[in-house]
């Protein structure tokens, strides 16, 4: 199993509403976290920016991944897109 493959099997796909929901820990705010996938660094981070990562590849600077769903544990490509910080506050 890749790492792309390992980090979605951490995932629970609720047919609904089409979310693909983080099953390890969270942040407070309700926002996936892991450590690992790809990384060498050991600190947390947040989970829908490793699986755009894993997935789309890197974020460019000063980029945000964005939720579609507004679900903060939502993992599922379909509903992340890249934003700014601006759009991210609307």
């Amino acid at each position: 199993m890749n790492a792309c493959e390992a980090f979605f099997a951490m995932t629970e796909q609720l047919t609904e509403s089409g979310c693909w929901i983080w099953m390890g820990n969270t942040d407070r705010h309700g926002y996936g976290l892991t450590r690992g996938f790809g990384s060498e660094s050991r600190a947390p981070r947040l989970a829908h920016r490793v699986a755009w990562t894993l997935a789309v590849g890197q974020i460019p600077d000063g980029a945000c991944v964005l939720h579609r769903c507004d679900v903060p544990c939502c993992v599922n490509l379909g509903h992340l897109f890249l934003g700014s910080h601006a759009d991210n506050m609307t």
